[in-house]
């Protein structure tokens, strides 16, 4: 994702980590990624 968009590495992983989501009750589930939002992001670099 990094190299596709001309970005450094750390800078996705920030962006990533900002954009997910923990789990639900803090146990249940799995973290998700607000996909629209981190591209939306990405887009602005």
């Amino acid at each position: 994702m990094a190299r596709e968009r001309g970005l450094p590495v750390d800078r996705v992983k920030t962006l990533i980590s900002e954009y997910t989501t923990g789990r639900s009750f803090g146990f249940m589930g799995e973290p998700g990624v607000n996909v629209l939002e981190l591209n939306q992001a990405l887009d602005k670099g």
